[in-house]
């Protein structure tokens, strides 16, 4: 386990996250972050701004699924600038469930969160998963 402070702070977000707790979470996500997750808008894409985030990858991922996803911190390796997780997910969206994994590369400055990128280790089976044209 790691005990940098970047990679606490990516378990703090992990762990704020899975409380729902929107106040922590605001704390750690910088106002102007960048959010680059490669699922398809209307809960991914290349996001600007924390209320943004908030809005299309918190919200509108949990109304299209339901509430039903949820995520589980792996592992995290970390820097000074940059904390890596490998995240554990399932989720279910139109009558679907599907578990992956995923590697989340965070950048970090000043006690907060600036930028998260997604990479989901089976692109194809995510990709068929969340496509809206799915029956």
């Amino acid at each position: 386990m790691d005990g940098h402070p970047s990679a606490q702070l990516v378990r703090a977000f992990y762990d704020a996250r899975a409380r729902g707790d929107r106040a922590a979470i605001r704390r750690i996500l910088a106002a102007d972050i960048e959010w680059h997750d490669p699922y398809p808008p209307p809960h991914g894409g290349d996001l600007q701004g924390l209320e943004t985030v908030l809005r299309d990858v918190f919200d509108g991922a949990a109304q299209l699924t339901g509430g039903s996803t949820r995520l589980w911190l792996e592992d995290v390796l970390a820097n000074d600038r940059r904390a890596v997780a490998l995240v554990g997910w399932s989720s279910t969206y139109r009558g679907r469930t599907m578990e992956g994994r995923e590697v989340a590369l965070y950048t970090t400055r000043d006690d907060q969160i600036v930028e998260a990128r997604f990479f989901p280790f089976d692109r194809a089976a995510s990709d068929a998963f969340f496509d809206a044209g799915a029956s």
